[in-house]
């Protein structure tokens, strides 16, 4: 650590240190600013706020270099170090999700830190103590929060935490050599600390990592919500249009040549805009997801539940003979229609669907064929009153049919 000393300046690693950890605050409170309400990102914002801390930080320190000083200024530096310690673990359980008495780690390090405040005002600046402290608040703070990285990320979270997180581990292994330095060497003078060039430049080696690493990860993230957003329909969470669309014309396909049969249900609401006229359009929202929740929870595992436009819903079923998919079918209209959804004012409403299928065997029928054969099964649902199943099967719809429709 002397050979580091002699060779880095320390005042130069400050000002590295707090202009690194500025343009890393910048880029966490930019992109916390670029989405708010529902699209903002736990733990971002305090992400930001951790670096601003670690830039004024290191920026106190760096103060005496422009001959600036006073009394306790390398306490209050390290103490702003401390506290964007303190909020990094803050920003990571905030962003992972994770229940509150995990912080409970905080209450030891907030202890050490009083302590440290109090041991400086009262016997003045001691670097053996300070770095002896503030080393061991720091530590256990970044191994909590490497820990919460490590095991508590998500699948699409994992490759970016476990790399912050193996970051975490180092820097906390830093800070432990750094505390054996002085453990090791009882008669060093402690008006002065050798060891802050070697932290310093390890500091601005592992800040220049894991804000890409916490970029890394944030961007997987927001890759996975365009992909949801791409397949999911945004009211209901069940899958969108197109993903049925593609999943329809996929499996005709297959079918075609083999010994099997899939079948298309449409399912739509019946009276849906009495509901809207009568309620709101919010209530009408809380209906589609209540119906969207029964007919979810009634479905196969093997079939796709879409909604595909307003009060509609479809659903593919393969593999499904006409007597599979009769059942399956009048099993969710009766889960609709036994499903008692309560409103925000504590009324409760009751609805009913109309289901039109059809059933294709053998590679008998492409997508199209089928969606436009169970759509006027629908259409007969309505107008023969309502709240009941009609399909078809072994059919070939004519161009007159398909036109009509």
């Amino acid at each position: 650590m002397e050979t580091i000393t002699r060779l880095t300046d320390v005042s130069t690693l400050l000002t590295i240190n707090a202009l690194l950890a500025a343009l890393s605050a910048i880029i966490f409170l930019a992109l916390d600013a670029t989405r708010r309400g529902a699209q903002r990102i736990n733990g971002v914002l305090l992400w930001g706020i951790s670096y601003a801390a670690f830039a004024i930080g290191f920026g106190t320190l760096a103060l005496p270099s422009l001959d600036v000083d006073f009394a306790e200024l390398a306490l209050l530096g390290n103490l702003l170090i401390d506290a964007g310690t303190a909020l990094a673990l803050l920003a990571v359980n905030a962003y992972l999700d994770r229940p509150k008495r995990e912080l409970g780690i905080l209450f030891p390090a907030a202890a050490i830190g009083i302590a440290e405040i109090y041991y400086v005002l009262t016997g003045g600046e001691n670097y053996r103590v300070m770095v002896m402290m503030g080393c061991a608040l720091r530590g256990i703070v970044t191994i909590a929060a490497g820990i919460s990285l490590w095991f508590h990320a998500t699948d699409t979270q994992r490759s970016g935490s476990r790399l912050t997180a193996a970051f975490h581990f180092l820097w906390a292994f830093m800070l432990l050599n750094r505390m054996a330095w002085w453990l090791f060497h009882p008669q060093a003078d402690v008006s002065e600390d050798p060891t802050t060039a070697s932290a310093l430049l390890s500091r601005l080696i592992l800040t220049w990592v894991i804000t890409p690493s916490l970029l890394w990860m944030l961007t997987r993230q927001l890759d996975a919500e365009l992909i949801r957003y791409a397949h999911q329909d945004p009211l209901t969470g069940v899958a969108n249009r197109r993903v049925i669309w593609e999943r329809g014309e996929r499996w005709t396909a297959g079918v075609d040549g083999q010994n099997t049969t899939m079948a298309v249900l449409i399912i739509d609401v019946d009276h849906f805009k009495v509901i809207n006229d009568t309620w709101g359009h919010d209530v009408g929202d809380q209906v589609l997801v209540a119906i969207a929740e029964a007919l979810a929870a009634h479905v196969r595992s093997q079939d796709l539940l879409a909604r595909v436009g307003g009060e509609e819903f479809m659903v593919l079923i393969s593999p499904g003979d006409e007597p599979t998919v009769k059942e399956i079918a009048e099993r969710l209209r009766l889960a609709v229609e036994g499903r008692s959804i309560t409103l925000l004012s504590g009324d409760k409403l009751t609805c009913e669907v109309s289901i039109g299928y059809s059933v294709s065997a053998r590679g008998q029928s492409n997508w199209r064929e089928m969606v436009i054969a169970a759509d006027q099964a629908l259409y007969a649902a309505k107008h023969g009153g309502r709240n009941q199943v009609i399909g078809v099967s072994s059919f070939r719809p004519t161009l007159e049919q398909a036109i009509a429709c």
